[in-house]
């Protein structure tokens, strides 16, 4: 691998992706919006001087880098935005390979992105060592229900209610005891 960036859709992600890529001992730097600047610049000096092979990243990188020979981009998660996604293969400058992984949820995305191109982006088989592709159905929104950041806030909603439910039984407890007494 020489000169790839992935791109993750937060900073979580990049987090994740890179420590999974380095403890398959790939060469790889993460650069997100936690870093202050003098980090920043440096991760992407190692990049630039070959000293990273992969850089991991969230869209803070995808505008305004000067990076020659980026071979391949590859789109951990789909943008949200269809200019996000043309800054963030542009990276290649139209010598490299760019792929997106494309989930079931992501599919609306993808399709807004072909059709901000103008035309449809060829979709190549899972290897069948992975197993079964989700199905690429564009007529259908993304469901909101199910989003990462909804599932966390139905979690918090939901341990919440129960600590609830668990501090008014004590106190019921406690009144009765006290009644008792």
């Amino acid at each position: 691998l020489q000169r790839v960036i992935i791109f993750c859709g937060s900073k979580m992600k990049v987090k994740q992706v890179a420590g999974a890529l380095q403890r398959k001992h790939i060469n790889c730097g993460e650069m997100h919006s936690d870093l202050d600047q003098a980090t920043r610049d440096d991760v992407m000096f190692k990049f630039k001087s070959g000293q990273f092979d992969v850089l991991v990243a969230t869209d803070v990188i995808s505008r305004g880098i000067d990076i020659d020979d980026i071979t391949m981009v590859i789109n951990y998660d789909v943008p949200h935005d269809a200019e996000d996604y043309v800054h963030r293969i542009g990276r290649t400058a139209r010598t490299g390979t760019a792929i997106t992984f494309v989930s079931e949820d992501d599919a609306h995305y993808f399709q807004q992105i072909e059709k901000f191109l103008g035309n449809e982006v060829e979709k190549l088989p899972l290897p069948e060592a992975l197993g079964q592709a989700p199905e690429y159905n564009t007529e259908e929104h993304p469901r909101k229900n199910n989003s990462a950041k909804n599932r966390r806030r139905n979690d918090r909603n939901q341990t919440a209610h129960k600590d609830k439910k668990q501090q008014n039984r004590r106190q019921r407890n406690q009144q009765q005891e006290a009644q008792n007494r």
